[in-house]
């Protein structure tokens, strides 16, 4: 069956949306300026209005006329009733491999020591119908960081015998696996000399291409990829950067396939861009796929763009701060006792400048994560050596001189044009280990405002699992940044709502005549929000290329 015909019935891509308010709002690039030029709280707090309710066409994926007592003969109506219209949100970072399998995992977010994290484990056991064992125990979400002492293997066993059982951390930087599950992948097992505890970064990431290896864990995965696709069309997620590890670019392709063979693929798909790991660049190379390259059978919006594009290359420069393995000027506390006094460096400077060059030679964007100071200092440079283009990834803790020198690490990213790709709602959960993992750097951590006024362009997502994908609690973060316990982290590193909204609609102006139409309608204006409030927003409704996506009204 052919995934084309499968995708022909879309909604008619000629909709009138009749009394909507467009919500205008400033440039990313002005609003910086208007940062640096120190307007706060003049300016730069005061957003502009938006107009009187009028009519939106959209014909052919974009939007060709605005204004009051539009005609449309034969077009889908959708009457707003004066709802304010933004462009669509996107979420620049996310791995939704990880996010469809969560919600059938454990969720070890809360928990503050391994003893939590087995006792969870013991629960979903004793909670299990008589006589029923899991073909595979996973669970996700804590944070080795806060907790005091290494787990071992041993322990992990004791509750689990058999059955093949890993436990993720929060940040994906590593796994706590027990014996069944080290035998899967033919890994050493524990003994006494060496207890075994959690894998981390390479070794770790090694085995996120294998998990499949252990029953179950595909089923657990794709049975989750329909509510995923759903939930962002319902927070207003047209478009998305996808980080999965893959292992073939046609692997997107075939799970919608088998989707729509099922019957469960959403009638309208928000946009996917899928990124490739530098292990699998050449493959991808020798493919002909270069970033913005339609990927092979990938299903067709009404303006005929493809659903799945070829995104950038995702390379992992250095550790994180959940795992205290960011790569950092100074040491990390003595004691943390951590195996890496200054955190782990997965790639050196030269060597990443090489690949950069090479994969930018051949067409590819680049996607570099990195964290700590150090690495954010080496990926600068690896950027200005080697001409590529693209986003660092995270930029958690700006290096001291990033603002203050000439070639400093901001400046040199902004001179290169590299944007900020940042996910503000890391800082709720991260707040309390800062103190802890980085004490006394608190001021360059999600240092956003800084970013903003030193130029840098900045893209909001959400990492998902790591956290929710909800582009309005990202907003929010960065607006609010309200820690559990309802203080104000850095409150001189918050940003406006409207700054954090040309964040999130992947480079998007207002709506206008000629812009695509990746449309949200909201029942409020998001610029006048509180960060409370823009956490609450859920959509009226959800438009792609001209169709209805999602609808509430």
């Amino acid at each position: 069956m052919c995934l084309e015909w499968l995708m022909v019935d879309l909604p008619s891509a000629d909709l009138l949306i009749r009394d909507a308010r467009i919500v205008p709002f400033r440039s990313r690039t002005e609003l910086g300026a208007l940062r640096r030029g120190g307007s706060v709280p003049s300016s730069l707090d005061t957003p502009p209005c938006p107009g009187e309710p009028g009519d939106v066409h959209v014909a052919g994926g974009r939007v060709v006329e605005v204004g009051r007592g539009l005609r449309a003969p034969g077009a889908q109506v959708l009457d707003a009733g004066g709802a304010f219209l933004i462009p669509g949100l996107w979420d620049a970072h996310a791995h939704l491999d990880m996010e469809a399998a969560r919600s059938a995992r454990i969720d070890t977010l809360a928990t503050r020591n391994a003893e939590e994290a087995l006792e969870l484990v013991a629960k979903e056991l004793r909670d299990l119908p008589t006589g029923a064992e899991p073909v595979t125990i996973q669970g996700f979400g804590h944070r080795l960081s806060n907790w005091p002492r290494v787990p071992t293997v041993a322990e992990l066993d004791a509750v689990t015998g058999e059955i093949p059982t890993l436990l993720i951390s929060g940040d994906v930087h590593s796994g706590w696996l027990n014996s069944a599950a080290l035998r899967v992948f033919g890994l050493p097992q524990a003994s006494a000399q060496d207890p075994g505890a959690p894998l981390k970064e390479d070794p770790w990431f090694a085995l996120l291409d294998r998990l499949d290896e252990i029953p179950g864990t595909r089923e657990l995965r794709e049975s989750g990829y329909r509510q995923v696709l759903a939930d962002m069309l319902a927070r207003g997620v047209t478009g998305v950067v996808d980080m999965s590890w893959s292992e073939d670019p046609g692997d997107w392709p075939r799970r919608l396939q088998t989707m729509a063979a099922q019957g469960v693929l959403p009638e309208v798909l928000p946009r996917i861009r899928v990124g490739v790991y530098r292990d699998k660049l050449e493959r991808w190379i020798a493919k002909g796929l270069r970033t913005g390259t339609e990927l092979a059978g990938s299903p067709h919006l009404p303006d005929g763009s493809a659903v799945l594009v070829q995104g950038p290359l995702k390379v992992i420069a250095d550790g994180s701060m959940g795992s205290g393995s960011a790569h950092m000027c100074e040491p990390y506390p003595t004691e943390l006792g951590l195996e890496h006094a200054c955190g782990v460096v997965n790639i050196d400077r030269a060597e990443l400048t090489d690949l950069m060059a090479h994969a930018s030679r051949q067409g590819y964007e680049m996607a570099i994560h990195a964290i700590g100071d150090a690495a954010v200092d080496d990926v600068a440079a690896a950027f200005a050596l080697s001409g590529a283009a693209g986003r660092l990834e995270h930029a958690q803790l700006l290096p001291a001189d990033a603002l203050d020198e000439p070639d400093g690490a901001l400046r040199r990213l902004v001179a290169c044009g590299v944007e900020l790709s940042v996910q503000p709602a890391h800082l709720i959960d991260d707040w309390a280990a800062v103190s802890r993992v980085w004490p006394g750097l608190e001021g360059r951590t999600y240092a956003f405002a800084d970013m903003v006024a030193g130029g840098a362009l900045l893209q909001l997502g959400s990492d998902a699992p790591v956290a929710p994908l909800d582009p309005w609690l990202a907003m929010s973060a960065a607006v609010g940044r309200k820690t559990p316990d309802g203080s104000v982290w850095s409150p001189d590193q918050r940003l406006t709502a409207e700054e954090a909204l040309a964040a999130s609609v992947n480079g998007a102006g207002p709506v206008t005549v000629g812009c695509p139409a990746d449309l949200v309608l909201l029942a409020e204006d998001p610029l006048r929000l509180g960060a409370e409030e823009l956490a609450r927003v859920r959509p009226l409704a959800t438009i792609v290329a001209g169709a209805v996506a999602h609808q509430r009204i």
